[in-house]
């Protein structure tokens, strides 16, 4: 699953505009499958899923409060989520996800006890082994929760 996926099965299961969610979503060329090299199949996937995260209402810009965060998910009466998403690439799983924990703690410098953090991934038996690897407490401590992903719903890890 591409991460345009993930945004989209997300913002649908987690955080849709229709219930009152504002979703700002970052699109950057590479999940439009556009320079480099992509599977194929890539760029027409990716093209729906964007196309339903707008016809939803999402914001694809940068946040901004929190920049190139890849979902910002605001409600009144609830909290502000910073989310990070990673997709299926070829990149090593486990550089994926501690690129996106960095990611996560380099944007955890305000001191709003109101902002929750979120690390969205597809939801698969080796994304899931990764997302074991980190520990609950720390989750805890970080106001961190990871997320498994499909069109069939999220999974909390």
């Amino acid at each position: 699953m591409f991460q345009l996926e993930v945004k989209r099965w997300l913002m649908e299961y987690r955080f849709p505009p229709s219930d009152g969610w504002n979703l700002t979503v970052d699109v950057d060329a590479m999940e439009r499958a556009n320079g480099g090299r992509h599977t194929a199949g890539k760029k027409e996937v990716a093209a729906v899923a964007e196309a339903a995260l707008r016809s939803a209402g999402a914001h694809i810009v940068a946040h901004p409060v929190h920049g190139r965060a890849d979902m910002v998910a605001t409600k009144p009466g609830a909290p502000t989520f910073v989310i990070e998403v990673e997709g299926d690439s070829s990149r090593q799983k486990e550089q994926a996800m501690y690129s996106a924990l960095g990611q996560l703690i380099l944007s955890m410098g305000s001191a709003d006890e109101n902002i929750k953090y979120l690390l969205a991934v597809p939801d698969s038996k080796e994304w899931e082994r990764q997302l074991l690897k980190i520990p609950a407490r720390v989750k805890l401590q970080l106001g961190l929760e990871a997320l498994l992903v499909s069109e069939r719903g999220i999974r909390l890890v």
